[in-house]
């Protein structure tokens, strides 16, 4: 290389040096758009995406909300239509509603106009005699005639951070009359602890506030449960938030932290819902992005500063001519055909050495594209369906049979791993991302998840998913990794059948006598840890087999279906009924109470109730001979025998036999009767009737 030939004012430099100028300021500024506009693109698609799923909790909430409050006034109605001036028959009311204990784990109370207190549960919490029109919504709710949500305040009683919702009472001619209120205890459980289990992404958090107060509610950070948000002027999205507008920013929270937050209002108590997703987590894929675009821009600025000052000297047409070629070789997906050997001198023997070197790596792809040729063919083969996720770019290349396993064509699915994820159920999304994890960090040895899918035509399927990491760069971090997954819905289904078969009733769909069993070892179980009483009802029909003779066997099943039914409304959720075979059926009731007399009391009360209520007329609706309906009246009693136990009972036999001895008692006494076994004496008591 001749140093002297370099001269400032030859043309071959100067165009050299502005082309090279040129290019490398539209490289940069190529990679500063894209960088700015792959932010800008991220920051709205994330921040609609997050707006979204916290709607979806907000939804949720608003209607928990709304479903109590419905509760509540179809209870005021009634206790309107009773008198609010009855209150022992009001106070009966209240404690016969399992459903308050089940929406207000503090009770529900009932004031008069005064705002007095004259009725509530549960009595461990005294409240009758106190005066409640101090409370702003029990005042709005007497005044106005509307139903209405507290604040957060401090019960009078419970001294705890409570809300209440309030609805009036009307008498027959629609006026006013008093109030009922559903008290929920924050320091409890209740129905907002899902928000304290919702995590967003992987550090993100979900606050519930009060728009009035700036009071958080409840958060999933527990810890800053009932703290007060940032003060007004502060943070300018907490303001607009507060405010009532329902859209995503950024800003720093409490601690400090950058977070993209989204907000969405809970109409019905004026709350807020706010989802917040630190920035650094947010925005990871972009900064890795542009920090990839830098990279790339600053090697293609060295590389092409080299090419063009070696180009200086050198005989520039031939090696233009080389790249041309090299360019559409690397487009072309077939065989690269070897370059024309013109040139002599260097440019001659490089382009020896890369025609070498081509017929080399034609040689590798042709052996390499026979491998995978035979391992697709044989894993599609099967019918399981192909992927392969380069976890650098994050996208997953999926099959054919992939796609059409759910029903989807070629183009309905993206290439990127998002896409699995929106398809995944929601409820298995979380054990299958863990299970990817797990084996991405090197856990497990494979990659094993079982989980459903979302097919094109709105259904799931069962898909046994498998995957091994075939890459990892020097540090460890994988690099590429494929697997494949098979249909099992059916073996999914037939598991479920065999569960069904072998836990229930095939013709009631109620519990067996082996789940019976296995239930009422648990409530032995609770109830000898808890010094509460359980209780055993056994029932058997009266008049079941005239029934059977007369019709058939068919309006036997549709009588026995009608007892489950109704024994299934007379009980609470945490109770089973069971059938154990013919026309006997089984009631467990778990957690009475611990005193003996009241608990006696609650089962003989229900067991009362449950017989009255199979008392009633049964109509039945047969098939005659020209297939239309044929209706029959059945009358139809059951005797019951009633046991209590707790922990001297030995076993479940001895449970199972004291009701059935009591049952018997019950038949013999003349039948439609309750009939309590007493542990004193081994012989059943007398139940009223």
């Amino acid at each position: 290389m001749n140093l002297n030939s370099f001269k400032i004012s030859s043309i071959k430099t100067k165009v050299t040096l502005s082309t090279l100028a040129i290019f490398i300021i539209g490289i940069w500024c190529l990679s500063y758009y894209v960088s700015i506009k792959l932010q800008h693109d991220m920051t709205r698609q994330i921040g609609e995406q997050q707006l979204s799923s916290t709607a979806l909790l907000a939804n949720q909430i608003n209607n928990d909300l709304l479903e109590r409050q419905t509760t509540l006034e179809k209870l005021a109605e009634k206790i309107g239509e009773t008198g609010i001036n009855n209150q022992a028959q009001i106070q009966s009311f209240l404690e016969d509603r399992f459903i308050i204990r089940r929406d207000y784990n503090a009770g529900a109370y009932v004031t008069n106009f005064e705002g007095l207190t004259i009725a509530s549960v549960p009595d461990s919490i005294p409240r009758i005699g106190i005066n409640f029109r101090d409370r702003s919504h029990i005042a709005a709710t007497l005044d106005k005639g509307k139903s209405t949500i507290s604040q957060i305040v401090s019960g009078k009683v419970l001294n705890s951070p409570v809300f209440s919702i309030a609805v009036p009472i009307h008498d027959r001619q629609g006026k006013v009359v008093g109030a009922l209120a559903g008290v929920i205890n924050l320091k409890q459980h209740n129905f907002l602890d899902k928000i304290s289990r919702s995590r967003y992404g992987m550090s993100g958090y979900y606050l519930l506030e009060d728009q009035k107060t700036r009071l958080i509610i409840t958060s999933t950070d527990k810890s800053r449960t009932l703290q007060l948000q940032s003060p007004p002027g502060k943070n300018w999205l907490v303001d607009r938030h507060l405010q009532g507008y329902e859209e995503s920013g950024i800003s720093n929270n409490a601690y400090g932290v950058e977070v993209l937050a989204s907000a969405k209002r809970i109409p019905l108590a004026n709350w807020v819902i706010i989802s917040a997703l630190p920035t650094s987590e947010a925005f990871a894929p972009i900064k890795e992005m542009q920090s990839r675009i830098v990279l790339s821009a600053t090697v293609m600025t060295l590389i092409l500063g080299s090419l063009v000052w070696l180009l200086l000297w050198r005989e520039l047409s031939p090696v233009f001519s080389t790249i041309k070629k090299l360019a559409v070789l690397a487009q072309s997906k077939d065989h690269h055909a070897l370059l024309p050997e013109s040139s002599h001198g260097e440019i001659g023997d490089l382009i020896k050495a890369f025609n070498h070197l081509l017929n080399v790596s034609n040689e590798r792809e042709s052996a390499l594209a026979e491998s995978e040729f035979r391992w697709k063919f044989a894993i599609e083969g099967s019918g399981d369906g192909l992927w392969d996720w380069d976890i650098v770019t994050n996208k997953v290349f999926f099959s054919e049979s992939w796609k059409q396993m759910l029903g989807y064509a070629d183009n309905d699915i993206s290439n990127k791993l998002s896409e699995w994820e929106r398809l995944v159920h929601p409820d298995d999304l979380n054990d299958a991302l863990q299970a990817v994890q797990k084996h991405l960090e090197g856990k497990t040895p494979v990659y094993i998840s079982e989980h459903r899918l979302l097919c094109k035509d709105g259904n799931y399927k069962w898909i046994l998913d498998r995957g091994v990491v075939v890459s990892r760069d020097d540090q460890g971090k994988p690099l590429r990794a494929i697997g494949t997954h098979t249909d099992i819905t059916e073996r999914k289904l037939m598991e479920e059948i065999i569960r069904q078969q072998a836990l229930y009733d095939t013709l009631t769909k109620l519990p067996n006598r082996r789940l019976l069993v296995d239930r009422l070892t648990q409530a032995m179980s609770v109830s000898k840890r808890s010094g509460k009483h359980g209780a055993l009802l056994f029932l058997d029909l009266d008049n079941f087999k005239p029934l059977n003779d007369t019709h058939g066997h068919e309006a036997g099943d549709l009588l026995l279906i009608e007892v489950a039914n109704r024994l299934k409304h007379c009980v609470r959720e945490t109770d089973t009924v069971a059938r154990i075979g013919g026309d006997e059926f089984v009631v467990v009731l778990a957690q009475l109470d611990m005193d003996v007399k009241a608990s006696k009391l609650e089962a003989e009360m229900l067991a009362e109730k449950i017989r009255a209520e199979l008392a009633k007329p049964y109509v039945l609706k047969l098939k005659n001979e020209h297939n239309t309906g044929l209706l029959v009246e059945h009358h139809c009693t059951a005797s019951i025998g009633l046991t209590l136990f707790i922990d001297e009972q030995s076993s479940v036999n001895d449970v199972l036999k004291n009701a059935d001895d009591a049952m018997y008692q019950a038949k013999n006494a003349g039948r439609n009767q309750v009939r309590l076994y007493s542990q004193r004496n081994n012989k059943p008591d007398n139940v009223t009737v």
